[in-house]
């Protein structure tokens, strides 16, 4: 069942005041009790050195099928591929979740949980759209879908299956996310018929299409920000998980496009808000000479703990072994899994817990898509291990 979220841009009288401290553990308090219970059924440290251990999709299959992943398996297609039969089980496992939090998250909560499942919106939109610029085949860009947002299998279903330009555009548009994303601030700047343009071959224009993806980014930000503005001194710990996450972003952001010859109106171009990092930051960095000087900018700012640091420092020398920029990428991912298991531990009584649970939920399925990835494409299993998110 597809999940909504009403009228977004109002400031809803759910976040408007914050719930009396006496009554937090009869609002919160069963959720909660919920949440910490489905803690220990994520995917331990010693389960994901297991499924590195393991030489193929199919024993992937077989041992996930020993855990809370057993019914995911069921009703797929017969004819794919054991790495495809992997990736929609984790899709498919990590909706159910979604829809479960949902179900158990009160009222006072309701609408920041579903402004933070809107990120899986514009994931299926952006997949889709960069699966038609690559020519995948449906099933390839099916597999890529994460239905656990507003949008739910049947309306990602008409918008694989729009036959043109205007019938994917009005597709979008009749949905609950696309119609209030295709009047936001976020898209005012392009017109209508680029827009139809992009939809109608996304590798017509690069330049185009990247902007109109950092859009759909600066929505999300832009949307989760205002709710959150409006809730309880209990929304710190998300918000702390949100302005680490767009920071992160926007650095990562700016490493790829400079690495590429971006100047530094088309790096700022690409920039999201709701970061910590305000627009002097993000001018310094987008002005940054190269991917070295962006990570001497960028260590300082976002690193808190020594164990973070060091991370990062060690990033730095890999990079400058190799030159790719994902070994910061794992490095952020981890310090953002870690600000989620401390936000899952120390919310009392809140909405903090389960979007604290969900991000670990999140990098759960990712690391179980890295490994089966990683496989799929001969990576030795050290360097797959470098790329887990292993935190708890």
């Amino acid at each position: 069942m597809p999940i909504r979220l009403k009228n977004i841009g109002q400031r809803s009288a759910l976040g408007a005041s914050e719930p009396p401290i006496s009554l937090k553990p009869f609002i919160y308090g069963y959720a909660n009790a919920r949440v910490r219970a489905m803690r220990p059924l994520l995917l331990s440290r010693r389960q994901a050195e297991d499924l590195l251990k393991v030489h193929t999709a199919a024993a992937v299959i077989e041992y996930l099928s020993r855990t809370t992943y057993k019914n995911d398996f069921a009703g797929l297609p017969p004819n794919i591929t054991d790495e495809m039969r992997v990736e929609l089980a984790v899709s498919k496992n990590f909706a159910r979740t979604t829809q479960k939090l949902v179900k158990i998250t009160p009222k006072q909560g309701m609408e920041t949980l579903l402004a933070f499942l809107g990120k899986y919106d514009i994931h299926n939109v952006k997949a889709i759209l960069l699966a038609k610029k690559l020519g995948k085949s449906r099933e390839e860009t099916q597999m890529l879908l994460v239905p656990a947002g507003s949008m739910g299998q049947k309306e990602l279903n008409a918008l694989q299956n729009a036959k043109g330009a205007d019938e994917f555009y009005e597709v979008l548009r009749s949905t609950d996310f696309g119609g209030r994303f295709l009047a936001s601030a976020s898209v005012r700047g392009i017109p209508k018929e680029q827009i139809k343009q992009l939809f109608q071959n996304p590798g017509s224009d690069s330049a185009k299409l990247d902007f109109f993806l950092s859009a759909l980014d600066r929505y999300y930000y832009e949307t989760v920000s205002y709710i959150l503005a409006a809730g309880d001194r209990d929304a710190m710990a998300i918000i702390r998980l949100l302005r680490a996450e767009a920071d992160a972003k926007n650095i990562m952001t700016a490493m790829r496009l400079r690495k590429n010859g971006a100047d530094r109106k088309a790096i700022m171009e690409h920039m999201v808000g709701g970061g910590k990092m305000g627009l002097s930051a993000l001018e310094k960095m987008a002005s940054a000479k190269d991917v070295a000087d962006i990570a001497s900018l960028a260590s300082p700012f976002f690193f808190l703990s020594s164990t973070g640091r060091e991370e990062f420092a060690a990033a730095e020398q890999r990079y400058k072994q190799d030159g790719q920029i994902s070994h910061f990428e794992v490095v952020f991912e981890r310090s953002l899994a870690r600000k989620s298991l401390h936000a899952l531990r120390r919310s009392m009584m809140s909405i903090g817990a389960i979007v604290g649970f969900l991000f670990l939920k999140e990098e759960e399925m990712a690391n179980i898509q890295k490994i089966v990835r990683g496989k799929e494409l001969g990576l030795p299993t050290e360097r797959i291990m470098e790329m887990l998110v292993l935190v708890g």
